[in-house]
């Protein structure tokens, strides 16, 4: 049980250090019905490519490649619904094996000029067995985006994605002075 205590706070020490290194990227201004989404993924064992699948033709998104690893972006995305649906992962140099999210509930919606907290994906694989769920990490994600993108937090109103009615968003925001409704 300890041992998955100080592993589980190493988690969160390195997604903090990897989530800041990517402090420097400019953002994608926002074209006409996006939102931004906050894209926060964590890959225990390798992800060669995370599909996302949006509303509307060509409405597909991949991240990737991740080999136990952490990443968040503020990645725009056009209005309406989406759903994490697989991931593809490399066995050896030709081998690529797909594992379908098909019966795994990974949906969240965005609002058109709206920052979307989106919750963080995590994705495990073990061999032939993986497992995929969102996780509500809200306030470890807000707090890296609020330092490495204040200018964003204070222009755009925040919304929750996956729960909509969720009050924990505003409540967090009065508390640090982001644009709440």
């Amino acid at each position: 049980m300890q041992l998955k205590y100080i592993k589980y706070i190493s988690l969160i020490f390195i997604s903090i250090y990897t989530f800041c290194a990517h402090s420097n990227e400019k953002i994608t201004p926002l074209g006409d019905n996006e939102g931004y989404a906050l894209v926060a993924i964590y890959s225990q064992g390798y992800a060669e490519k995370i599909k996302l699948d949006g509303e509307g033709f060509g409405n597909n998104h991949d991240f990737g490649p991740l080999n136990d690893a952490q990443y968040l972006k503020v990645y725009p995305l056009k209005a309406g619904e989406y759903n994490w649906s697989q991931v593809v992962d490399r066995i050896g140099e030709n081998t690529r094996v797909t594992y379908d999210f098909d019966d795994l509930d990974l949906k969240f919606t965005i609002q058109p000029g709206k920052v979307n907290y989106i919750g963080l994906l995590m994705f495990k694989t073990t061999g032939s067995k993986f497992s995929a769920e969102i996780l509500n990490r809200t306030s470890m994600i807000l707090t890296i985006f609020k330092q490495q993108h204040s200018e964003l937090f204070n222009q755009y109103q925040v919304v929750n994605g996956i729960y909509p009615n969720d009050p924990y968003i505003s409540f967090f925001l009065n508390g640090n002075k982001g644009k709440t409704q």
